[in-house]
């Protein structure tokens, strides 16, 4: 209990601040869980809203539409604005879409709130994760990094639970009131380092990582890291610089691989399972409630995607990526194959199959992509590199949850299934022969990772770049960052 209290006395106010910043993402997970509450609205006579299955369709994934653009372009924005600021500014109108369509008993205005709501729920992705990489010491950046897709799950069971239990009105009010104490918690919580200094404002960067580090920790020598780091990478807060700067290939090639793991992550089902978990478990012929099965689906997505914050600064990225993938392959080939012998009685194979896969998935193919996408994209595209990511990943996300049900009905859900399961043996091979494990590195190291070589290569040691971290693990007092800031 001693060694934990002092771990969590040094670590404390990264702690608080990541976990303030995290828990605004659960607007995310609402977003993919309300996809339960159209099929209750098309199981209900009583309600007033003649859904038809095009319309669902639709409305499940309408989050995507506007999110195609909010994430390619909300880059910008944090580079003029800030990324804290930005947080803050966004979660008023997703509360007001909430409310939107909670209130509502017209059709388009539920669409209408649908697309604030999914706009706002992953620009959220987009800025949320690159601030935490960026706020959090090396030691505990893998699990408080974890911390948004923590509140993924918490948002898609919270949904799931009131799905079950409550009218679709009030669940979704609820989504929306939840968002307005944390938009005031918000307020208390520094703006970015990284984004204070290339913009310039070198006080309120050192005044920032104060807030953040213990008395203990050198904020002289991290900012004077950082802002190395800057310097030599001539990075600033213009995107047509990042743009310019996209062309290295030490930039572009960890975006390139951050993207493609995402875009093999969706190919395999990933958001295909949880927005469309009622429909899944209607067709894969499973003998219990489908709503009951989505409230487990969501349980065990939140058990294990903890138990994987909790394990990632330990185990590393790669290993659990790696493993991740293959069990999740490998539960989809269980389902299809139970889909394929269309055996009677036998139930409760895709349920567990599919519980097997939402573990798998909360352990690694989860939360490493996202975690990934703070870590291995450089400081000078971090922004831009940020937002192709999740464009590319909320573009696919689209297209995926609105052809879903037209494919199942073409070739079969058990051929949908195996599709799905092959793709994720796929995305093992990428992270087996291209992934780096980040695991203890700073970001200033990091960001050297892809630096030389003609292909993308495992991590380089920044040292043979001319590049040696300027902090480390042991930390001098920080008076003389007192007097400076005074």
């Amino acid at each position: 209990m001693t060694t934990f209290k002092a771990w969590f006395i040094y670590r404390w106010r990264q702690i608080i601040t990541s976990c303030t910043i995290g828990v605004a993402i659960i607007c995310t997970g609402n977003v993919v869980g309300w996809s339960v509450e159209v099929s209750r609205i098309m199981e209900d006579e009583t309600i007033p809203l003649n859904i038809t299955r095009n319309d669902q369709q639709w409305l499940v994934s309408s989050s995507g539409i506007a999110a195609m653009f909010s994430t390619l372009f909300c880059s910008a924005l944090v580079e003029y604005v800030g990324p804290c600021r930005v947080i803050s500014s966004m979660l008023l109108p997703a509360a007001l879409g909430w409310v939107l369509m909670a209130v509502s008993e017209s059709l388009p205005w539920i669409y209408i709130g649908r697309i604030i709501t999914g706009a706002v729920g992953f620009m959220l992705t987009t800025i949320i994760q690159p601030l935490l990489a960026e706020m959090c010491t090396a030691d505990v950046r893998g699990l408080l990094s974890s911390l948004p897709e923590i509140m993924v799950s918490v948002g898609m069971l919270l949904i799931y639970v009131l799905a079950r239990f409550l009218d679709w009105e009030s669940a979704t009010l609820v989504c929306g009131v939840i968002l307005f104490p944390i938009n005031a918690a918000l307020l208390f919580v520094p703006e970015s380092p990284y984004w204070l200094l290339k913009n310039g404002k070198e006080k309120l960067a050192l005044r920032a990582l104060m807030k953040l580090r213990a008395p203990e920790h050198d904020v002289d020598t991290e900012l004077n890291s950082i802002r190395d780091a800057l310097t030599a990478q001539e990075q600033n807060g213009s995107i047509w610089k990042q743009v310019k700067a996209l062309k290295e290939p030490g930039n572009y090639r960890p975006v390139i691989l951050v993207t493609s793991m995402f875009v093999l992550r969706e190919l395999g089902g990933a958001m295909v399972i949880f927005m469309y978990a009622v429909f899944f478990f209607e067709n894969a012929g499973v003998m219990f409630d489908p709503f009951t099965c989505s409230v487990l689906v969501g349980i065990c997505r939140l058990i294990f995607t903890v138990i994987s914050a909790c394990t990632i600064d330990k185990l590393g990225r790669r290993p659990l990526l790696i493993g991740s993938s293959l069990v999740c392959g490998l539960a989809m080939y269980v389902t299809g194959a139970v889909l394929y012998s269309d055996g009677k009685g036998y139930g409760w194979v895709p349920l567990t199959s599919v519980m097997v896969y939402v573990a798998s998935f909360g352990m690694g193919a989860g939360p490493v992509p996202w975690i990934l996408l703070g870590e291995l994209l450089p400081t000078p595209v971090r922004s831009l590199g940020a937002s192709i990511c999740t464009g590319c990943f909320v573009i696919l996300l689209f297209v995926i949850t609105q052809v879903f049900p037209d494919l199942t009905t073409a070739i079969g859900l058990e051929d949908a299934v195996m599709v799905f399961g092959s793709v994720y043996v796929v995305l093992a091979l990428v992270a087996f022969f291209f992934l780096p494990e980040s695991r203890g590195k700073t970001l200033e190291e990091l960001q050297y990772a892809f630096v030389g070589g003609g292909a993308l290569t495992p991590f380089t040691n920044p040292e043979r770049q001319g590049y040696t971290p300027a902090y480390g693990s042991t930390f001098p007092s920080t008076s003389q960052s007192l007097e400076k800031v005074r």
